[in-house]
């Protein structure tokens, strides 16, 4: 890679980054990676029922507003970040719960 005087390193790497990525979409390095399941309508409602009897007693326990889970429930596009969230809230309720308390 040529490199000349004013050169920074933030340039050369993204210089190095953008190669890696070329070398592995033409199969020459294969970057670590991971597939997330995604989160359907179906799973937002078994999540939000093995945590809370209602969308309002959700709202009160994790502050995601009742309209908002009940969209996701009924298909509604849901976010990364929401995503995200749900997922750790089913993984994890309490730790929520206490990020949540710590405001």
């Amino acid at each position: 890679m040529k490199t000349v005087e004013h050169d920074t390193d933030f340039g050369r790497d993204m210089l190095e980054s953008l190669q890696e990525v070329r070398d592995h979409l033409d199969g020459k390095v294969v970057l670590p990676g991971r597939e997330i399941a995604p989160m359907t309508a179906a799973r937002v409602k078994a999540i939000r029922k093995s945590v809370a009897k209602s969308t309002k007693a959700f709202e009160r326990r994790f502050r995601v507003p009742a309209r908002t889970l009940e969209g996701w429930e009924q298909g509604r596009r849901i976010d990364i970040a929401a995503a995200v969230l749900m997922t750790v809230i089913a993984k994890d309720p309490e730790a929520v719960e206490r990020a949540l308390a710590e405001d």
